[in-house]
């Protein structure tokens, strides 16, 4: 299963079942949108363009990571949606690789017209699916926008000048729901009623502190 760790703010992820694809620059790594080719450093957008760029949704193989829900999702306030990895839209996800060094695609220097010769939206594919070791905590997988179906909305324009894209994704593919320890009696109303919507039974649940570990637990409310 893959899961999506989102603020309370985020609720129309489950009820308008869209996720957003975003590009390297949008991200929290400034690693994100560079890399090396050669003995040179490029910026993911020189040598694509905008239609080649890299799109992609972040997701975690970990549902129940204290980082992960206090970095994503304000302070566990919000939810995790997982879904099943097997469905036909998410089983292109990959991997990320976390690594102490940076990647290279080889030694000589390369130039735009070198570039040329490359399949650029795979070679780009095999950087953004790295990042540095401090970030293993994740657990990420990436779906790359250009490996689903697309049914896109644009909805506006982010801080880099990017199209915000969010594009649909089958109901059938959510198979669970989490609540975060401090999300509201509000969000988990507004998340209950939002999956009676759906056609197939979703396990809702709620989760706690452990009493004994820094860990967090478990149990289904609906």
């Amino acid at each position: 299963m893959l899961f999506k760790y989102l603020p309370p703010s985020r609720i129309d992820v489950i009820k308008n079942r869209k996720l957003r694809f975003s590009s390297p620059k949008a991200l929290n790594d400034p690693y994100e949108e560079r890399f090396k080719l050669g003995n040179t450093e490029w910026e993911v957008g020189g040598v694509a363009s905008k239609d080649e760029l890299m799109k992609f949704v972040s997701l975690s193989r970990n549902p129940l990571n204290l980082l992960m829900w206090s970095h994503y999702t304000d302070s566990h306030q919000g939810y995790v949606v997982g879904f099943n990895r097997a469905d036909p839209y998410f089983i292109g996800a990959e991997t990320v690789r976390y690594r102490h060094l940076r990647s290279n695609f080889n030694g000589e220097l390369l130039t735009p017209d070198k570039l040329k010769r490359f399949n650029v939206k795979e070679t780009l594919k095999k950087f953004v699916l790295e990042k540095a070791i401090d970030w293993s905590y994740e657990e990420e997988e990436r779906l790359f926008l250009q490996d689903v179906p697309q049914s896109i909305t644009e909805v506006g324009v982010d801080n880099w000048g990017e199209s915000i894209l969010l594009n649909d994704f089958p109901a059938k593919s959510v198979a669970c729901v989490y609540l975060g320890v401090s999300s509201s009696p509000q969000l988990k109303e507004e998340v209950i009623c939002t999956l009676k919507q759906y056609e197939h039974e979703i396990p809702l649940y709620q989760l706690k502190m452990s009493k004994t570990m820094f860990a967090l637990e478990a149990s289904r409310v609906l």
